[in-house]
């Protein structure tokens, strides 16, 4: 392998170029081709046929995948920012007992159950029991 200087600013493959870092040898002027093999002293390398290996698959087998069942740690409404220990006792009554209860519920409902609780609130519930759920 050698660097060389000066390409030729042809669009051909064939190059002029000086060899600069060969220590074996004079700094020279040569000339190279571009080939589908790489570098090449002659514009027509020959790629010699290798032989690949010649097999069949007789049977595909695919491994059908267990089903992982996550079962996600059953955490307190009391968690959830803004809910305190009798908001949480008043959710449970009207059937909001967990976190993926809460999420999936529609605030209107829910500002609607329990007093003193507007839809905005429910939805800051909402998006803070989401963000304990990624953890």
């Amino acid at each position: 392998m050698f660097k060389t200087k000066g390409f030729s600013s042809n669009n051909s493959l064939k190059r002029r170029a000086v060899i600069v870092d060969a220590p074996d040898l004079p700094p020279e002027e040569c000339e190279f081709f571009i080939t589908s093999a790489g570098v090449a002293d002659t514009e027509k390398a020959g790629v010699p046929d290798i032989k690949s290996i010649d097999f069949e698959v007789e049977e595909l087998f695919e491994e059908e995948p267990e089903e992982v069942i996550e079962e996600s740690p059953e955490i307190p409404l009391i968690n959830v920012k803004g809910i305190g220990a009798g908001t949480a006792e008043n959710l449970e009554e009207h059937g909001i007992t967990s976190i993926e209860n809460l999420i999936k519920s529609d605030p209107e409902e829910i500002a609607s159950k329990i007093s003193g609780v507007s839809s905005k609130k429910v939805i800051e519930w909402q998006t803070s029991a989401k963000e304990l759920i990624k953890i």
